[in-house]
C-alpha cells in the first residue's frame, strides 16, 4: 500500500501563528487491497483497485463476465477499519454499465446503502459521491442492470476504477469467513507429470508417506489404501505400492515435527500431508508459520514429491476448515506444490455433511472414495510426451 505524503509550501512571511490539532491526510484506502465478486470476471480485465483511473482496457480495466444474471457486485475488503467520506467510481468507455448502488459495511455482513446512480452509456464520467464520515471496511458496489452493446456482448460490465478515500483508525480488522470453494477441485504442477513418468510407470516398488491428523488415518479400506490399491493395478506388473502413515487425530502442524525423522527414513517418493480436518480453532500466523517450516523441512530432507491434501469440512468447524485450505493454496503456489482441494471435490460428487461421516465419526466409504479418486487423478495426470 503507498500511502500519500505530502508537505504544505513553507510561505515567505506567516504574520499569525496558528495552532491546530493535527488532522490525518486521506488518501485511497481501497488502492491495491482484495476483492471479491459473485460473478466471473473476464480473464486479465482485473483492475479495480490498481490505481489505473484511465484505462479502457485489460489489466488497468475491471470487467465482469458476459452473464445475463444481475445484480453482479463486487465487494472490496479494506483490510482494517477506516473512515471513509468520499467514493468515487470510474465509468468505461466500452459501454455497457448503467445503474449502480454503492454501501459500505463495518463487519462484511450489514451493509448501509449511500448512493444510487446511472452512468450514461459508455461515457467516461466519475461519480464522485462524498458524505458525512462512515466507519467502513467494506465497500460493496452492485451493479444493478446493463444498457447492452458494448464491447464484448450485452451484459458485460466494465468499471476503470473505483476509489474510497478516508484513513485508518484503530479498529481490530475484521476476516470474514472464506467462501465455500469453488472450481476444479485439483491444483496441478509439471512436477506431478514427471513424477508420473520417472516413478509411477517405473517397476520398482514406490512407497507413499502420511502425515497428518484424522483425514489421513490408514486401515484396510482407508483412502490411502485404496490409493495405493489402485496405483499398483496401472504400474509395470503391478509394482508394488507400500504406505507409511505418521497421523495421529489432532495433530497440527507445530507438533509434527517429531514425526519427520521416521518419514526421512523411509526413504518415501510420495508425502501426502494434511491437516485442519480436527481443528476447532485457527490462527492464522500460527499455522502458516509451523506449516511452512515443516514442508520447507520434508523438501530439504526428503527427495519426495510433496502432496497437500484439504481438511475434510465439518460443520461445527467449516469456518476453520476453509481458512485452513486458504493457507494451503497459499502455499501450493508459493511452493509450487500440488494440492487436493477435499471440500471442492466433496461438493463435485455432491455430497452432503451427513455423507461425510458414519455414526462414528470415521469418514463415510462415498468419502474416503471421492478423496482417493481426486488423489489418483492427480498423481495419473498425462505425462508430458502425451
Amino acid at each position: 500500500m503507498r500511502a500519500a505524503t505530502w508537505k504544505a509550501p513553507l510561505a515567505a512571511a506567516i504574520a499569525i501563528i496558528v495552532v491546530a490539532h493535527p488532522v490525518a491526510a486521506q488518501y485511497n484506502v481501497a488502492r491495491d487491497r482484495p476483492y471479491t465478486a459473485d460473478c466471473e470476471i473476464m480473464d486479465q480485465w482485473t483492475g479495480l483497485v490498481d490505481g489505473v483511473v484511465d484505462s479502457d482496457t485489460s489489466p488497468g480495466c475491471f470487467a465482469t463476465g458476459n452473464e445475463d444474471d444481475f445484480p453482479k457486485t463486487v465487494t472490496i475488503d479494506l483490510q482494517r477499519p477506516c473512515s471513509i467520506n468520499r467514493i468515487a467510481v470510474h465509468n468505461s468507455t466500452n459501454g455497457n454499465t448503467r445503474g449502480l448502488v454503492i454501501s459500505c459495511s463495518e463487519d462484511g455482513v450489514n451493509f448501509e446503502e449511500l448512493r444510487q446512480f446511472i452512468f450514461p452509456q459508455a461515457q467516461p464520467i466519475t461519480l464522485n459521491h462524498r458524505f458525512q464520515d462512515r466507519p467502513a471496511q467494506f465497500v460493496r458496489i452492485m451493479f444493478t442492470n446493463s444498457w447492452g452493446g458494448g464491447l464484448g456482448g450485452d451484459y458485460r460490465i466494465y468499471v476503470r476504477e473505483v476509489e474510497v478515500f478516508g484513513v485508518p483508525t484503530d479498529g481490530t480488522p475484521v476476516e470474514l469467513a472464506p467462501p465455500a470453494p469453488v472450481g476444479d477441485p485439483l491444483v496441478r504442477t509439471r512436477d506431478l507429470r514427471l513424477f508420473r513418468r520417472w516413478v509411477i510407470e517405473d517397476d520398482g516398488p514406490l512407497t507413499m508417506a502420511l502425515l497428518g491428523d484424522s483425514a489421513a488415518a490408514c486401515g484396510e479400506d482407508a483412502w490411502p489404501q485404496i490409493v495405493a490399491e489402485r496405483l499398483e493395478l496401472t504400474r509395470p506388473d503391478g509394482a508394488a505400492v507400500t504406505v507409511a502413515a505418521m497421523t495421529e487425530d489432532g495433530l497440527s502442524p507445530e507438533h509434527a515435527s517429531g514425526h519427520l525423522g521416521m518419514i526421512v527414513e523411509e526413504e518415501p517418493h510420495l508425502v501426502m500431508v494434511t491437516f485442519g480436518s480436527d481443528m476447532r480453532e485457527f490462527e492464522r500466523e500460527r499455522f502458516r508459520s509451523s506449516m511452512s517450516s515443516l514442508l520447507a523441512r520434508l523438501l530439504a530432507d526428503t527427495e519426495a514429491m510433496v502432496l497437500l491434501i484439504g481438511p475434510v469440512p465439518r460443520e461445527d468447524t467449516l469456518e476453520v476448515s476453509r481458512r485452513v485450505l486458504r493457507e494451503m493454496e497459499r502455499l501450493a503456489d508459493a511452493l509450487n506444490l500440488p494440492l487436493l482441494r477435499t471440500e471442492a471435490a466433496l461438493a463435485r460428487a455432491d455430497l452432503t455433511e451427513d455423507q461425510l461421516r458414519d455414526e462414528d465419526g470415521a469418514l463415510s466409504e462415498a468419502a474416503r472414495n471421492v478423496i482417493a479418486t481426486g488423489v489418483l487423478e492427480l498423481l495419473l495426470q498425462p505425462s508430458l510426451e502425451q
